[in-house]
């Protein structure tokens, strides 16, 4: 997208508009901010270990913002992206404990987040509902149907090499497996999106889908593709959450679409469609975890991190609807 116009408006007129650059460039001072502060109160924050651990925890979420944000910027969402993971996870873990090999447990839970999309895709399209009505609805639908499978008991006795498929360390301490495919995840998604059709696809349906239609894009075909693809990267993050934490957790994952969603609107994507980026996403699902390591290492209540990552979805919501109305 052009930002030019936008910047010129920033950076000259009646003189830089300060409003307007701490509104653009928000979700990087707060980041700025947020280590600067964990950093002077904590010496324990920018320690190895941590961030080693933080490394380690993001790319579960991080994958799944990834395809949230694709989803936002057609104009959709998808609440069940946490129950899609949990149940890909659980089913791989499940495999591997049958002595499936990593190909075919791999590849049967790619399977799984791709069905699990194509659904949410498929009714959307079909009937004309509201994602967000649509997904919340097969979120508890997966989540029920995975804990009554495993009757909520964990999944334990994985093989070494599931659990190596996250915590394998890649030529330092701080970069693991399960981080460089959130990288590679990010990399290629973010070409996609800039410099592909179906990336421009994308945002022409999220801007205007009359428009789009008229111009001859298979509107419903579009949508369908885009949640086949974000429910996949979702069974992805599911396995990788899963290996991480050695065992299969149907109960894990929980919220995670939403936590996705308001990483994305962080970022700078567009509740409305039409606006968004893969680095954007990077940037607002960085912000929200390095806010919930810095106050678990401050040692806050579990139940306090709760209810304070909630006020951060509000303050997100309300930044989308300024950059809407301004």
């Amino acid at each position: 997208m052009d930002t030019k116009p936008n910047e010129e408006r920033l950076l000259t007129g009646k003189g830089v508009n300060v409003k307007e650059v701490i509104l653009k460039y928000s979700v990087y001072i707060v980041l700025a901010c947020l280590v600067v502060i964990f950093s002077i109160i904590s010496p324990t924050f920018l320690s190895q270990a941590n961030i080693g651990n933080f490394f380690r925890q993001i790319p579960t979420v991080g994958i799944v913002t990834a395809g949230i944000t694709m989803l936002i910027i057609t104009g959709k969402v998808d609440l069940s992206a946490g129950s899609i993971a949990a149940f890909a996870g659980t089913a791989a873990a499940f495999l591997a404990i049958k002595g499936f090999s990593a190909p075919v447990v791999i590849g049967v839970a790619v399977l799984f987040g791709a069905a699990f999309g194509f659904i949410n895709g498929f009714l959307i399209t079909k009937f004309a509902l509201d994602s967000f009505i649509l997904t919340l609805g097969t979120d508890y639908m997966i989540r029920g149907m995975i804990l009554f499978f495993t009757n909520g008991i964990y999944v334990k006795g994985v093989p070494e090499w599931f659990y190596n498929l996250s915590n394998t360390k890649v030529g330092s301490d701080f970069i693991f497996t399960n981080t460089l495919v959130f990288i590679v995840v990010v990399i290629l998604l973010g070409y996609v999106m800039q410099n592909t059709r179906f990336g421009r696809y994308c945002y022409a349906v999220g801007s205007n889908p009359e428009a789009a239609r008229l111009s001859g894009i298979n509107i419903n075909m579009h949508l369908i593709k885009a949640f086949i693809i974000e429910g996949i990267l979702a069974a992805v993050a599911g396995v990788l959450l899963m290996s991480n934490l050695n065992v299969g957790a149907p109960s894990e994952a929980t919220g995670v679409g939403l936590f996705a969603l308001a990483a994305a609107i962080i970022g700078g994507a567009a509740f409305s469609g039409g606006v968004g980026s893969m680095a954007g996403a990077v940037v607002g699902i960085f912000t929200l975890e390095v806010f919930r390591n810095g106050l678990a290492i401050l040692g806050l209540n579990s139940f306090i991190q709760q209810a304070v990552t909630g006020g951060i979805i509000i303050v997100a919501v309300v930044i989308d609807y300024y950059r809407r109305t301004r």
